[in-house]
């Protein structure tokens, strides 16, 4: 599969790794200069080369959206019209920031809307899907749930069946296994699920700096549920 990926930082260059060894090829682009690709790039070897935001849209026949929320409008500005068509997982968390560069959840805009929704009412010919948001990046390789009996899922959701597809397929090449949510606005509470995960590490382990140690999985009992006559 061609996997253009719009931003390749944390999050984007972790998957580029997984989905080079699956064998996908793959356009990197980032918005701006805040990483130095050389380095990956020589990593991922002739399956990957660079690009402009534009030319790695062009390319794909999935995209990445792998972008900062407040910096949704320049990158769709450098896409232009490479974005109508095409089936995009996007992995983005509605954090507003603060003067002092302080991150915060924007829980107004969460109450009615999504980044999903958002960026689907955007580029309304293309296929959305959200994706990998939960995860924090450090944790977004198999080799950090190497020692555990339960590895993480990835939560998914989209409108369109074939959209909904790729992204399973590349979040099991990603070495996870996908959860379907249904529909894109089921992103909604996909992205609430990273405010109780800031509240668990805050609560629960050692501060939000925990959070970075955390994933989340549906367990399913086996060999099943014990069920009894309900006492009168």
């Amino acid at each position: 599969m061609k996997i253009g990926i719009l931003n390749t930082g944390n999050i984007g260059s972790r998957l580029a790794r997984a989905w080079v060894a699956a064998g996908h090829e793959l356009v990197i682009a980032q918005d701006g200069d805040y990483w130095n690709l050389e380095p990956l790039l020589k990593e991922l070897g002739e399956k990957a080369r660079y690009g402009t935001i534009r030319e790695a849209a062009e390319f794909g026949d999935v995209l990445l959206f792998s972008v900062y929320w407040p910096r949704l409008e320049a990158v769709l500005e450098a896409a232009g019209d490479a974005l109508n068509g095409k089936i995009v997982i996007e992995t983005m968390n509605p954090l507003g920031v603060t003067e002092e560069f302080v991150h915060y959840h924007d829980l107004e805009f969460m109450k009615n809307s999504s980044t999903a929704e958002t960026l689907q009412s955007r580029i309304p010919t293309a296929k959305v899907v959200k994706a990998f948001n939960i995860l924090p990046a450090p944790t977004l390789e198999p080799a950090a749930w190497k020692d555990n009996p339960v590895k993480p899922n990835i939560f998914y959701a989209s409108d369109d069946a074939e959209a909904g597809k790729a992204a399973r397929g590349l979040i099991v090449d990603a070495g996870f296994t996908p959860l379907n949510t249904g529909e894109l606005k089921s992103a909604r509470a996909i992205e609430q699920l990273g405010v109780l995960m800031h509240r668990v590490a805050n609560h629960e382990y050692n501060g939000d700096e925990t959070l970075i140690r955390l994933g989340v999985s549906v367990i399913q009992a086996q060999p099943g549920p014990i069920f009894r006559e309900n006492l009168v």
